[in-house]
């Protein structure tokens, strides 16, 4: 599998779909807290905030499925190890770390305080400068234990097995974090916020991993097999959006009517509904690629290509944006919220847009592989 990889459009498709879902969760966010729960939209704010939590998940699928597609069956030489970690450095160290810095002296209004050294250090180790960034420390976390990773694939058992034993592994530590993690005193505390350690992702990367070294092969039979292929998708997709309605269905009755799921339940709900999330849009973005000079197909691919810009940068039009005065529960609130969303999105997208086409330092805040390419190459 040394030979060179194809492109994958739909990849980027898929990444568009992730930001969306992410800039819906931080717009909608606020909503939430206005809104009374007896409110007859509040069911509304709650599916919209609540169905879009897949999108952290798919972005850890995305990552998954890129390294292991462009890595597995290389060689894996001390100096192909160097330089995939220089490359990681470049590409998203140095974009984590300026925006950090930024964040920081935003979150402290341009003041920094006197100990401002030793704070942002320890935020930056453990990706709490802002809200958002923890994403980026779960991320790191992965590329420094990929090559480990594809040493591991070096075996045709794990090769075949990978997909359910990352699942082990992550509920594995669900039950060790919940019968013994959670009651120690004086860890450290990024050991408590699961959210930002990799392994409570590490299933759905391994489901991505699979497919990646099995891809060819996948689109190859369903290929030979149309019905067979519409039939999966159609499933897919159902199971979806069903289980994304009963996630949702529980986070409504837990805020509404204090009836919260046993937490057993939810984690095993909201882990099907994200593994079930990112290949129904996987499956989705292929179907889109059908009209692939459409206007809307073409500007969500470009999404996709802005979308680690958007994600470093639609936090800050958030802050500003919530200087504006919430209207009241009338037709203006929705208003309010539908143009934060918006201005989120376009504030940022085109500001990654702009930079990303015009400046050559672009790749210091986007990394190098973020990049508009006129011809398309592997993919990235």
């Amino acid at each position: 599998m040394t030979q060179a990889r194809r492109y994958i459009p739909e990849i980027n498709l898929l990444r568009a779909m992730a930001i969306l879902a992410v800039i819906m969760i931080h717009s909608t966010s606020n909503a939430l807290v206005q809104l009374q729960t007896s409110s007859s939209f509040y069911g509304i704010y709650v599916f919209l905030h609540e169905f879009a939590v897949f999108a952290v998940p798919a972005f850890i699928f995305i990552s998954g499925f890129v390294l292991t597609y462009n890595y597995v069956g290389k060689p894996l030489t001390g100096g192909a190890i160097a330089v995939f970690y220089r490359k990681r450095i470049w590409n998203a160290v140095l974009p984590y770390a300026i925006f950090s810095l930024l964040y920081f002296l935003l979150k402290n209004q341009f003041a920094p305080p006197a100990d401002s050294a030793s704070k942002f250090l320890g935020q930056l180790l453990t990706g709490q400068a802002y809200g958002h960034l923890y994403f980026m420390f779960v991320i790191i976390q992965y590329y420094i234990l990929f090559p480990i990773l594809l040493l591991a694939l070096r075996s045709g058992w794990v090769r075949r097995h990978i997909w359910w034993i990352g699942i082990a592994l992550q509920w594995g530590y669900y039950y060790l974090n919940r019968e013994y993690i959670v009651h120690q005193q004086g860890w450290p505390g990024v050991l408590h916020r699961t959210g930002s350690l990799f392994i409570s992702y590490f299933g759905i990367f391994a489901v991505a991993m699979w497919i990646a070294i099995h891809y060819e092969k996948i689109l190859a039979w369903f290929a030979a097999r149309p019905a067979v292929r519409r039939l999966a998708a159609s499933i897919a997709v159902a199971l979806w959006a069903v289980s994304g309605a009963y996630y949702v269905y529980l986070r409504y009755q837990g805020l509404v009517h204090k009836d919260w799921a046993d937490g057993q339940v939810f984690a095993y709900t909201q882990f099907f509904f994200n593994v079930l999330s990112a290949i129904a849009l996987f499956l989705i973005a292929n179907l889109l690629l059908r009209r692939p000079r459409a206007v809307w197909v073409r500007l969500l691919g470009n999404i996709g290509i802005c979308s680690f810009g958007i994600y470093f940068i639609h936090p800050a039009v958030l802050y500003y944006y919530r200087d504006i005065p919430v209207p009241g529960n009338g037709l203006l609130f929705h208003v309010y919220y539908a143009c934060e969303f918006l201005s989120a999105l376009l504030v940022a997208w085109g500001v990654t847009w702009a930079i990303q086409r015009n400046f050559r330092w672009a790749w210091i805040l986007f990394g190098t592989s973020s990049a508009p390419k006129k011809k398309p190459g592997a993919t990235r």
